[in-house]
């Protein structure tokens, strides 16, 4: 099987296609696996370690010959988790934030929460001034109205009787 086929093989098994591989292998573009792929050129020594540092998993001595199996066996190792898990593990982390500033942005969302409660209370409060207010004035202008009433009726008893 020639060096494209086996290139082929290892994008598919790893259900990527060559752009997705490209980048996953730190190439801004897939011009090289292109030219692998369409010329069966051979790949460079770089491109080589660039694969395997990427996929530890990939067997180097079959994708450069064809001898062996596509990957290699697993080893066993002083931790749990295969190598693929380690893969999936660093990708994830790449993808998920950084729970600090997610700490953060939640004591903020905290904070905001509590200003507008406080700012709601102060509007209750502000409206209950408003509405006392509004009592008082009416009563003073009642005082004031029934002053009046008592200096136009002249006998200051405010009866209406002369």
């Amino acid at each position: 099987m020639p060096t494209n086929s086996r290139l082929l093989d290892l994008i598919n098994a790893l259900n990527l296609n060559p752009r997705s591989f490209a980048v996953e292998c730190g190439y801004n573009q897939a011009t090289t696996f292109y030219s692998i792929i369409k010329r069966n050129a051979k790949p460079s020594a770089s491109t080589l370690n660039k694969i395997c540092k990427r996929f530890p998993q990939v067997n180097r001595e079959w994708l450069l010959t064809g001898q062996g199996s596509m990957f290699n066996t697993p080893t066993a190792s002083s931790d749990d988790l295969t190598i693929t898990a380690k893969q999936v593990i660093d990708h994830i982390s790449r993808l998920i934030p950084d729970l600090s500033l997610v700490e953060k942005f939640a004591q903020e969302l905290s904070e905001i929460k509590n200003l507008k409660l406080q700012i709601n209370q102060l509007k209750k409060e502000s409206a209950e001034i408003h509405e006392k207010i509004t009592s008082i004035e009416f009563l003073e202008a009642l005082k004031l109205i029934k002053e009046k009433k008592k200096e136009k009726n002249g006998n200051g008893n405010g009866n209406g009787i002369h």
